[in-house]
């Protein structure tokens, strides 16, 4: 290992934490006032040039000292600690909340949660609702704050944690954790097409999916729990004492139950993975009774036990039931629907000034990388060419728990399914992104001696390029051509304002959709979707009579209008009047018969007057 000085080490350390703390405490100064469309371009020069000094130190240091210095985990945490600052942002400047969509009617389903409209057992996924609702309780915090701490914190730092973890237990070198955590850091699995760093419960449960592999992976090959190899005594045996292999596999059990009620879709795909790999072991002993994988532990039960969850829990909604039945029932009537996406998607893109190619880099350049490193890894595994005998097993079983997934990933893509392969993608990526980083420490740490400090700078340098990359793409901006997920309390306030005084049964309308995430976070989602009957629910304005002023001959009667200011920077700034234009914006204040009657600093509402008879 290339080794700093120890006082080095220690002035760069110091350095390096003296900076985040900086930046932390320059971008919790900075509170956001009102929508941003770009939370980079809003944090200060400061804050980032914080981060940057941090992770100038941090990698560099992560890489190059022994894991048996204290240095080594003091850059861990640096490192890991200044990514969890980017994800976290949006917590640290006071944002009301983050993440339109979704994220608005989970926070309904939440309320509901608390005050007893709903009970868990009606909801598909009550995982992060009631987690959310557990951590407002203790925490004294609002629902919203709650929910950010959840995802953009807990959630992130379990996998920061656990993907190094994992990615030790197959290549158990030097570097293995320093390079597994710097490929944690780009965050492959989040692609902000289908996985969301937002409250988003599929995302949620991709992102946890390290601590199920991890768990069964080291009782597969009899790890103690946060061990390294090289600290158990194979010839001695494991478990330690009676009873801690049921110990190990109750630990399991109770996070495959947490995490079919995170999402139960993500939980029946590692299902797919613990019985693909149950197969191969079985089939293994089976053929060859004397080979390294019949000495480990069968994960039947592991596969069992997700399995059996599943099937008692999610089959009772029928939402669960008709999404599979639409899937079949797309590919066999009516075809696959990919090349429509992919080809409505690149048209706004183009007509907005942006690239495809260049999109693609920006947001799957580090899943590209690690994917063809994992590649490697797989087929020298396959042929057997992996020195350590337990490396190339662990190696086989994470290959073939890809392959019940990536089968599903290509139905999926056949269907017209929407986006929703990208989903499938982001679960991939978690396998592959160990897979890939445990290649490329078991390639800098087994290289002859003469060669490893190239392939540690190497490291170093592919990192350098790929983790500020991955962090500029992690949350939605501009330089992806997406507009933030902040809803400012203005904006919030506004929508509840509008609810409380607004004459029942005159509809609501708005720009590219109706007001219904805001109406599921006002009232509850289960009760505005099941009971209230909100006029407009989801209705958007057409662009052409948004265009063209044309209000009171589209709508039959009086109408809500809500304009608000992510509305305005979105159509206008970001994609320059593609759809909505700057003067249909300006032109609702002379419109006849549209009158403003409530505004706030983002938010406006305009009532249509109904035409005469």
């Amino acid at each position: 290992m290339v080794q700093y000085s120890s006082r080095l080490s220690k002035a760069g350390l110091v350095v390096g934490y003296c900076a985040l703390t900086i930046a932390v405490w320059v971008a919790h100064a900075a509170p956001a006032t009102g929508y941003e469309l770009s939370l980079y371009r809003a944090t200060p020069l400061a804050a980032w040039a914080g981060v940057a000094v941090a992770l100038a130190v941090g990698v560099p240091l992560l890489l190059t000292t022994s894991r048996e210095q204290r240095a080594h985990a003091l850059a861990a945490l640096l490192v890991a600690a200044t990514t969890l600052t980017v994800v976290a942002l949006p917590v640290i400047r006071g944002y009301y909340f983050y993440a339109g969509g979704d994220a608005l009617s989970h926070i309904g389903w939440t309320r509901e949660l608390v005050t007893g409209a709903l009970s868990p057992l009606e909801l598909l996924y009550p995982g992060i609702h009631a987690t959310t609702a557990v951590v407002a309780s203790v925490t004294g915090t609002p629902l919203v704050q709650a929910n950010l701490y959840v995802v953009l914190v807990g959630v992130p730092a379990v996998f920061l944690l656990f993907v190094p973890l994992t990615v030790q237990l197959l290549v158990d070198t030097p570097s293995a954790y320093a390079v597994g955590l710097l490929a944690a850091c780009l965050f492959t699995p989040v692609n902000n097409i289908a996985v969301h760093l937002v409250s988003h419960p599929a995302s949620q449960a991709i992102l946890l999916l390290p601590v199920a592999l991890y768990l069964a992976l080291a009782y597969a090959i009899h790890q103690p729990f946060l061990a390294r190899r090289q600290d158990v005594d194979a010839d001695a045996g494991w478990p330690p004492r009676p009873g801690a292999a049921f110990g190990y596999a109750a630990l399991f059990t109770g996070v495959a139950a947490s995490y079919l009620l995170v999402h139960p879709q993500q939980a029946l795909n590692l299902a797919f993975c613990l019985l693909a790999i149950t197969g191969l072991q079985l089939l293994v002993r089976w053929r060859r009774a004397d080979s390294r994988m019949s000495s480990h532990r069968v994960l039947h039960v592991h596969a069992f036990v997700t399995a059996a969850a599943f099937l008692a829990w999610a089959p009772r909604f029928e939402r669960v039931q008709g999404a599979v039945v639409s899937t079949i029932l797309s590919i066999v009537e009516t075809g696959g629907s990919t090349g429509e996406v992919v080809s409505q998607k690149s048209g706004s893109l183009l007509a907005v000034g942006g690239s495809l190619p260049v999109l693609f880099v920006k947001l799957f350049v580090g899943a590209t990388v690690v994917s063809l490193l994992a590649a490697f890894l797989i087929l020298t595994a396959i042929r057997g060419g992996l020195p350590d005998r337990d490396t190339n097993t662990v190696v086989t079983y994470l290959s073939a728990a890809l392959v019940p997934v990536t089968g599903i990933f290509l139905v999926v893509l056949a269907s017209s399914a929407g986006d929703m392969y990208f989903r499938y993608q982001g679960f991939i990526m978690v396998p592959v992104t160990v897979l890939g980083a445990a290649a490329l420490a078991y390639a800098v740490d087994r290289a002859p001696d003469d060669s490893r400090r190239v392939g540690v700078t190497a490291a170093l340098c592919l990192f350098c390029v790929l983790v500020p990359v991955g962090m500029a793409a992690l949350h939605p901006a501009p330089f992806i051509y997406q507009p933030s997920k902040h809803v400012s309390d203005s904006q919030a306030s506004g929508y509840e304002s509008a609810f409380e005084y607004r004459q029942p049964d005159v509809p609501f309308s708005g720009i590219r959709g109706g007001p219904e995430r805001y109406v599921d976070f006002y009232y509850g989602t289960e009760y505005a979707r099941t009971t209230l009957d909100f006029p407009g629910y989801s209705r958007p304005l057409p662009e052409p009579v948004f265009e063209r002023g044309n209000y009171t001959a589209y709508f039959d009667d009086a109408a809500y209008f809500a304009v608000t200011q992510s509305d305005y920077e979105r159509e206008v700034q970001l994609y320059e009047g593609f759809r909505y234009s700057r003067s249909g914006f300006e032109s609702l204040a002379t419109t006849p018969g549209v009158n403003r009657v409530r505004a706030s600093d983002g938010f406006r509402l305009y009532w249509v007057a109904p035409t005469d008879p």
